[in-house]
């Protein structure tokens, strides 16, 4: 689900796949809250898509 909701958020179609693994996965992995992390990664994702620093 998350990854279809960052399909259009991404130039490139692997891009969310990706960022997803790096952001949410591995944080999962070192021990945070999977909703938290999807949360920071869904805000990323977002503030990049608009052009915000």
């Amino acid at each position: 689900m998350c990854l279809a909701w960052a399909t259009d958020k991404c130039e490139y179609p692997n891009h969310a796949e990706s960022s997803y693994q790096k952001q949410v996965v591995d944080a999962v992995a070192s021990g945070a809250d999977e909703l938290t992390a999807i949360n920071v990664w869904m805000q990323q994702l977002q503030t990049v898509n608009t052009g915000a620093v």
